[in-house]
C-alpha cells in the first residue's frame, strides 16, 4: 500500500470522518492486492497516531492531521524525525537545506505499511531548528521524554449499569494470548464487550459495580490487577545519563495512544511484532521513558538480558 501518498492526501485534506478515511486505506490496499480486514485499517490509524502524523476523536468519529514537527530522538547524535502534516514538496524543500534521509518504516508483513520517515540532521540544533522554520515546521525537542513526564495514570471511565440481560456479551480471558470470548465473566471483575450502534463498547466490573472504559485501558486495568506483568526491557547501552535498549511489551497488550506514541518517537519507527508470541517491540528506548510508561499503566519494568 502507497502510504505516503495516502499521507499526502490526508495533509491536503487536513480533517475529516473516521469511516471515511478507513474504506480509502482500504481501498488503496486493495489497489496494492490487499485485502484488509476492518480492524486493520484501525490499526493502521493507530499506528499513523503513535507515528504523531494525526490525532483521533474514536468517539466522536473524527480526525485531524497534527502540525508538521521535527522531534528530536534520544541518544541519536541529534537527529529529528518529522512527524504531522507533510505537504507535497516538504520533502524536496528540506533536502536543499538539511541532511534528509527517509527510511521505509519497518512493520510486519501482517499490518499495513505505514508512511515512510524522513529523518534530518544539520551541524547544530541552532541551525537546524532555522532550517525547520524556513519550511514552516516547528521543532518539538525531546518529545518521548516530554511526553512520558506528563502521562497520566490508568484510570477507569465514569460508573456504568451492567449490560442487559439479553445483550450479547464477550469477556477478556488472561490465560495465553489476549482475547475477547462470548459469554459473560464467571468471576467477579474483568473486561467485558458489548455492541452499542453497531460499534465495540467496554465496560470493567469490579466487584458489584460497573465502570464504562476504552480497549486498551480496561485491558492493561484487567492485566494489573490480576498481577500479569507484562513489560520487559533490555539494555544495550549508555548515552550520558541514561541507559538505552529495547521494550518488549507481551500477549499483544495494546497502549493508550501517548504511551505509545512516547515509546514510538524514540526511535521514529513503528513497533515491530513477533508474531508467535505476540510482543510488541519497540527499539532504542531509554530507561527513564520505558520507566515512566509502565508506572503510567500500573507495570512494572522487568530488565531482561
Amino acid at each position: 500500500m502507497d502510504a505516503d501518498l495516502m499521507l499526502a492526501w490526508m495533509s491536503e485534506t487536513g480533517e475529516g470522518d473516521i469511516w471515511d478515511l478507513r474504506q480509502r486505506v482500504a481501498w488503496l490496499a486493495r489497489n496494492a492486492d490487499l485485502n484488509p480486514q476492518p480492524f486493520e485499517t484501525g490499526r493502521w490509524l493507530r499506528d499513523m497516531t503513535a507515528l504523531a502524523h494525526v490525532e483521533v476523536d474514536w468517539v466522536g468519529g473524527r480526525w485531524a492531521m497534527a502540525p508538521a514537527v521535527a522531534v528530536l530522538l534520544p541518544s541519536c547524535g541529534g537527529t529529528t524525525v518529522l512527524a504531522g502534516c507533510r505537504r507535497l514538496g516538504l520533502v524536496e524543500e528540506l533536502g536543499d537545506l538539511l541532511s534528509v534521509q527517509k527510511i521505509p518504516c519497518a512493520a510486519s508483513d501482517s499490518r499495513l505499511k505505514t508512511p515512510t520517515q524522513v529523518y534530518l540532521q544539520l551541524d547544530t540544533i541552532n541551525d537546524l531548528i532555522e532550517g525547520l522554520s524556513t519550511c514552516g515546521i516547528d521543532y518539538g525537542g525531546r518529545a518521548a521524554h516530554h511526553i512520558a513526564d506528563r502521562l497520566s495514570p490508568l484510570r477507569l471511565g465514569e460508573p456504568a449499569a451492567p449490560p442487559a440481560y439479553a445483550a450479547p456479551v464477550k469477556h477478556l480471558q488472561l490465560d495465553g494470548a489476549l482475547r475477547f470470548v462470548d459469554g459473560r465473566l464467571t468471576s467477579q471483575s474483568g473486561l467485558c464487550q458489548i455492541s452499542v450502534q453497531g460499534r465495540p463498547s467496554y465496560l470493567y466490573r469490579n466487584g458489584d459495580e460497573w465502570f464504562h472504559t476504552v480497549h486498551a485501558d480496561g485491558v492493561l486495568w484487567a492485566l494489573a490487577e490480576n498481577g500479569i506483568e507484562v513489560f520487559r526491557w533490555r539494555f544495550e547501552r549508555v548515552d550520558g545519563d541514561d541507559e538505552m535498549g529495547t521494550l518488549f511489551v507481551d500477549q499483544g497488550a495494546p497502549l493508550p495512544p501517548l504511551q505509545a506514541r512516547a515509546l514510538v518517537l524514540c526511535s521514529g519507527q513503528p513497533p515491530a511484532f513477533g508474531e508467535l508470541a505476540k510482543t510488541a517491540i519497540y527499539r532504542n528506548v531509554s530507561r527513564s521513558v520505558a520507566d515512566q510508561v509502565a508506572r503510567s499503566v500500573r507495570q512494572r519494568l522487568t530488565p531482561i538480558t
